[in-house]
């Protein structure tokens, strides 16, 4: 399970605060919106978040980011 907090954006990212856990949104990811890719800037402090989840999490909200949407709580809950 992957949760998430905006942060900001600019024309080519944006920026999550997210964690495993809703009590524990304490990492930093920024999703690339041009190549599709993303960087964990900081790792959650008390839970982990597989990879494959924050792709799917990734991919499920791309199409919105890329029309200028960015919801201020988002999610992949498996």
């Amino acid at each position: 399970m992957v949760y998430c907090d905006y942060m900001s954006n600019t024309g080519n990212s944006v920026t999550y605060a997210f964690g495993g856990l809703v009590q524990d949104i304490t990492g930093v990811i920024k999703f690339n919106l041009t190549d599709g890719s993303f960087d964990i800037e900081k790792e959650p402090e008390q839970s982990h978040v597989a990879i494959r989840y924050l792709y799917r999490l990734f991919n499920k909200y791309r199409t919105d980011f890329l029309k200028g949407i960015f919801k201020p709580k988002i999610s992949y809950e498996i």
